[in-house]
């Protein structure tokens, strides 16, 4: 098998318009690769984040790319938020993120509230979504913030199933080349599970984030089984292009 063989048809699973953008640009690597979204977004107002600092010291603490892609704070105010990607959208709005973590929502916290730049008893306003608000690992997170600051969250966007997801998976029965997925969310594989996604034929499964692993590992079937944990820090590609020479291998074996 060449290098240039394509072995798998990659499943983007992410929101409009990232899915798109991701998907541009794994074929401009040479990847197949289509956005079938299973989860979107509805937009929800916040008004009392237009006021953060107004009462005292503040914090915005942000941990997903759909809030850092909407959310609106006044200028000079005190960001938190997870690298590379949420912390990059941010930035490329013109907001500047003072506090940084890479390894998830838990470690974002507890490098917050280890901060000397954050005073004890400052507001932390916490804009996620309605699913994340269900989470152990946002649980958690709020908990470590907690200890010492005053932590106000808000679900600002809801987390839904496309209304056509079903019938766009349902159409991948037809696919010549064997899928593979890649999600970020619990939501995208509770959606994918409910519009029937794992009656599709097993394929191997990148999987982005802890909570995204614990969800996989509760709902997949068994024949799903061939999972891959991408290291968020790194371009998604690498792990794509590994599983794909894995697959080479096992096929000239």
């Amino acid at each position: 098998m060449t290098e240039s063989t394509l072995p798998f048809t990659w499943i983007v699973t992410k929101s409009q318009p990232h899915a798109d953008s991701l998907v541009i640009q794994l074929r401009r690597q040479s990847f197949n690769a289509l956005a079938v979204c299973c989860i979107e977004h509805q937009w929800r107002d916040w008004p009392d984040l237009r006021q953060i600092g107004a009462a005292g010291p503040a914090l915005l603490f942000v941990t997903s790319r759909a809030a850092a892609a909407r959310v609106e704070v006044p200028e000079g105010t005190l960001v938190a938020a997870i690298a590379p990607a949420t912390a990059a959208t941010l930035a490329a709005r013109g907001i500047k993120v003072s506090i940084a973590a890479q390894g998830g929502v838990q470690e974002l916290a507890r490098v917050v509230s280890e901060s000397g730049a954050v005073p004890d008893g400052a507001e932390v306003f916490y804009p996620t979504s309605d699913a994340a608000l269900r989470q152990p690992e946002h649980l958690a997170a709020v908990a470590t913030l907690g200890l010492r600051l005053r932590v106000r969250t808000q679900a600002v966007y809801a987390t839904v199933a496309p209304p056509n997801l079903a019938q766009e998976l349902a159409a991948l029965r037809s696919a010549t080349a064997p899928l593979g997925f890649a999600f970020w969310s619990p939501s995208a594989i509770e959606n994918f599970s409910t519009a029937n996604g794992f009656t599709l034929p097993p394929g191997p499964a990148v999987l982005i984030g802890g909570s995204t692993l614990r969800c996989w590992r509760e709902i997949a079937p068994p024949s799903w089984r061939r999972v891959y944990i991408h290291d968020a820090e790194t371009p998604l590609e690498w792990s794509l292009r590994f599983l794909e020479r894995g697959a080479a291998s096992e096929s000239a074996g």
